[in-house]
C-alpha cells in the first residue's frame, strides 16, 4: 500500500491463544485471522494481525471489501486490522495502555497489558497488570449495545449469592467494562500445576443451586443438544473423511428432543472459569452469556472440558479422567445419566472444533480421535427413550 495508516497499538502479546483462526458456520458466516507482512510506503515489513468475515448479508461495515470470482460467483469479505473490530468499538482502546490508563486511575507507565481473549465481532477481554505483576482489573470489550444488560446481569447474579466480579466501572458508548480481579487460582491453573484443591461435586451442585436462584428475565440458552449437531455438520464439512461418525453424531443430537430449559444457567461452564480456594469455588467468570437453560448443560459441558484435557495433557491424563469420571457418577441423581451421557457427548463435539478453529498441525487426527471419545460417551436411543 502507498500510504500508511494510523499505526495501530501493538498487540500487548501473541495472539495465538487469544484469536481463533477460524470461526465458520456453515452456511452462516466466517471469520479468519492471518499473521501479515505489510509494508507501507516502501519502508520495511511489518508484523500485523488482519481478519476477514464473510457472511450472507454480506461484508460488515466499517472494513475494507476485497471480492474474488469464484467457481459459485463473486465472493466478498470484509478485512480489517487488529485491534480496529468493526463491531467492538472500544477495542483499541483496551489495548492500548494510555487509553486505559485513564479509567483506571493509573499513569500508564506503571501498567502493563495482556490480552486474555478474542472472538471478532463478539468480545474480548484484557488482564491490566501492575508493572510488577499485580494484577489491578480485568477490561472486557463487549458490542456497546450490551453492556447495560451485561452489568444488570452481574449484579443480579451478585445478589442471588453467585461470586461473579463486580464491575467497577463501564462505558457504555464504547462497550468497555473493568471488572475487579477475583483473588486465587482458576481450576485450569490448579491442573496445570498438578496442586490439590480440586473442588468436589458438592461444590458444583452448590453453584449450580445459587444460579437457579436468579430470574435474568426474558430469553433462554440452546442446548448442547442443539449446538452438537450444528458443530457435527460444520465439522463433517471441513473434515469429510470423517463423515459417517459425524453423521451419526448429527443424526443422533437431532433425533434427541433438547431438555426443556428450567433454570438459570452459567452457559459455558468449565474449569477456566472458576476461580478456587481450598476446594471452594470463590469466584466464576465470563457470565455474560448467563440466562435460562437446562441444568445439566453445564454440568455435562464441564465433564466435557475435563475430558478433553484429559487427551492433551499427558503429564496429569490419568488424574483428569479420574476426576472427569467421579465427576460424573457423583452427578447421576441430580441428573438421568443418560441424559447426562449424551449432553456431554455433544459438549465434546463442540470441543472438537477446537482443533480446526486454531488450526493445530494434525489437527484432522486430534478431531477424530475426539470423536471417538464422543462416540463412546453417547448412550444407545434404548436408554434415552427410556429417559422420563
Amino acid at each position: 500500500p502507498p500510504t500508511p495508516p494510523p499505526t495501530p497499538p501493538t498487540p500487548p502479546h501473541s495472539l495465538h491463544d487469544a484469536l481463533p483462526i477460524f470461526q465458520y458456520r456453515p452456511g452462516s458466516d466466517v471469520v479468519v485471522r492471518y499473521s501479515a507482512e505489510v509494508a507501507w510506503n516502501g519502508e520495511p515489513a511489518k508484523r500485523e494481525t488482519l481478519a476477514a468475515a464473510s457472511a450472507t448479508d454480506g461484508p460488515l461495515p466499517g472494513t475494507v471489501t476485497v471480492t474474488a470470482d469464484t467457481h459459485l460467483g463473486p465472493v466478498s469479505v470484509g478485512v480489517w486490522r487488529w485491534p480496529f473490530d468493526p463491531i467492538l468499538d472500544g477495542l483499541a482502546t483496551a489495548v492500548t495502555p494510555a487509553g486505559i490508563a485513564e479509567a483506571l486511575g493509573f499513569d500508564h507507565r506503571d501498567i502493563s497489558l495482556e490480552v486474555v481473549s478474542y472472538r471478532p465481532t463478539e468480545r474480548a477481554v484484557v488482564r491490566v497488570s501492575t508493572t510488577a505483576g499485580e494484577v489491578i482489573a480485568y477490561v472486557k470489550v463487549v458490542p456497546p449495545g450490551e453492556t447495560t444488560s451485561i452489568i444488570a446481569r452481574h449484579a443480579a447474579l451478585i445478589n442471588a449469592g453467585v461470586p461473579a466480579p463486580e464491575v467497577r466501572s463501564a462505558d457504555g458508548d464504547h462497550g468497555l467494562l473493568v471488572l475487579e480481579p477475583l483473588a486465587g487460582p482458576t481450576l485450569r491453573e490448579l491442573i496445570k500445576s498438578d496442586a490439590d484443591g480440586w473442588p468436589d461435586t458438592a461444590e458444583f451442585d452448590r453453584l449450580a443451586d445459587a444460579f437457579a436462584g436468579v430470574d435474568l428475565g426474558a430469553g433462554t440458552l440452546p442446548s448442547r443438544i442443539t449446538d452438537g449437531a450444528l458443530h457435527a455438520r460444520m465439522l463433517a464439512a471441513v473434515a469429510p473423511e470423517l463423515g459417517d461418525r459425524l453423521e451419526t453424531l448429527a443424526a443422533r443430537f437431532e433425533e434427541t428432543a433438547p431438555p426443556t430449559p428450567n433454570t438459570t444457567v452459567h452457559g459455558d461452564l468449565h474449569e477456566a472459569q472458576l476461580v478456587v480456594d481450598d476446594g471452594h469455588i470463590v469466584g466464576v467468570l465470563d457470565i455474560d452469556d448467563a440466562a435460562r437453560g437446562a441444568e445439566v448443560d453445564d454440568r455435562a459441558n464441564l465433564i466435557a472440558r475435563l475430558m478433553f484435557r484429559s487427551t492433551l495433557d499427558r503429564d496429569r491424563r490419568d488424574r483428569l479422567a479420574t476426576y472427569a469420571a467421579t465427576l460424573r457418577s457423583a452427578s447421576i441423581g441430580r441428573f438421568d445419566e443418560a441424559t447426562l451421557d449424551c449432553h456431554t457427548a455433544a459438549a465434546l463435539v463442540g470441543l472438537a472444533t477446537g482443533p480446526f478453529r486454531i488450526q493445530s498441525p494434525g489437527w484432522r487426527s486430534e478431531v477424530g480421535a475426539l470423536i471417538d471419545v464422543a462416540l463412546a460417551r453417547l448412550p444407545s436411543m434404548r436408554e434415552l427413550s427410556a429417559t422420563p
